[in-house]
């Protein structure tokens, strides 16, 4: 059976074998924590697109949210209004206020919103505060959004792990941006893909502005897949909520678990996710099904 894992982004320059090395260890400490060992004629895939990406991001020049004021980048409305919505619902979800926000906020007047970058700028710097960092979620928004907007990037990335389904069954596990990517790539193979079973690991799914780049077509599972297991740490704050039929209306609906303690510093680092004993059970049995 194959099991294809799809990383999510700040990967660049890394050594991929040593990163599948981690993951694999990692699922691998669950399995031993759940009494189970590998499986037999279990193939791992693990398509690398850490360095396509950036490098692809380089030639477009997206700003990050700190550099719009700051070093003259113009505003673009569009980009300031979806990286805006992410942000404050990523700070919701972290329980900062607005009063958390007006104290890194240096406008003249508070005019909140989505197209005031200064203020997009003050929800940065109050998520600072959280595990992942100002810096961090920064880098994340623009990585998801260009992602999701730009045709050229996403057929890009895209290809790179659609060329590693071969036609065999297999269960597909991602990991932050990752699982947005499996999520789109899935839909494009369809019955291709050959994936019965899928699994998405601390997802942003859930994120409203997301949400809406998914579509059209309407949201659906992908075809094929039998079952969708969705888990995540509620102090992930990129993980924002379970993707249940009120948030990710689709049929069958996805199976969540919330009650992860991802024990890496930013409650977010998949080696957290993988070596939870539940998580890696119901690996073992997608796999062994």
């Amino acid at each position: 059976m194959n099991l294809i894992f799809i990383h999510g982004r700040d990967q660049q320059g890394k050594n991929p074998q040593e990163l599948q090395t981690q993951w694999e260890e990692a699922l691998e400490r669950g399995w031993s924590n759940a009494g189970l060992s590998r499986p037999n004629n279990l193939n791992v895939i693990f398509p690398f697109y850490g360095d396509k990406l950036i490098e692809l991001m380089e030639v477009l020049e997206t700003p990050l949210v700190a550099d719009v004021t700051t070093r003259g980048a113009a505003p673009d409305t569009k980009e300031a209004s979806l990286r805006g919505e992410m942000l404050a619902e990523l700070a919701e979800n972290a329980g900062i206020t607005d009063e958390d926000i007006k104290a890194h906020y240096s406008g003249q007047a508070v005019e909140k919103g989505p197209l005031n970058w200064e203020w997009i700028q003050a929800i940065l710097r109050a998520l600072d505060s959280t595990p992942m960092g100002e810096a961090t979620l920064d880098l994340f928004t623009r990585d998801v959004y260009v992602y999701l907007t730009n045709r050229a990037i996403r057929k890009a990335i895209n290809k790179i792990i659609k060329d590693k389904f071969n036609g065999e069954p297999c269960v597909v596990v991602g990991h932050s941006l990752g699982t947005v990517v499996l999520y789109n790539v899935l839909r494009e193979l369809g019955s291709q893909a050959n994936a019965k079973y899928c699994m998405t690991l601390g997802s942003p799914l859930g994120i409203k502005a997301i949400k809406r780049l998914l579509v059209p077509p309407a949201l659906a599972m992908p075809t094929g897949v039998l079952e969708w297991f969705n888990a995540y740490d509620e102090r992930d704050v990129v993980a924002l909520r379970p993707l249940d039929s009120e948030v990710f209306p689709i049929d069958p609906s996805v199976r969540n678990k919330s009650d992860v303690d991802n024990h890496t510093d930013n409650r977010h680092g998949i080696v957290g996710y993988l070596d939870d004993r539940e998580v890696a059970q119901w690996i073992y049995n997608a796999l062994t099904q």
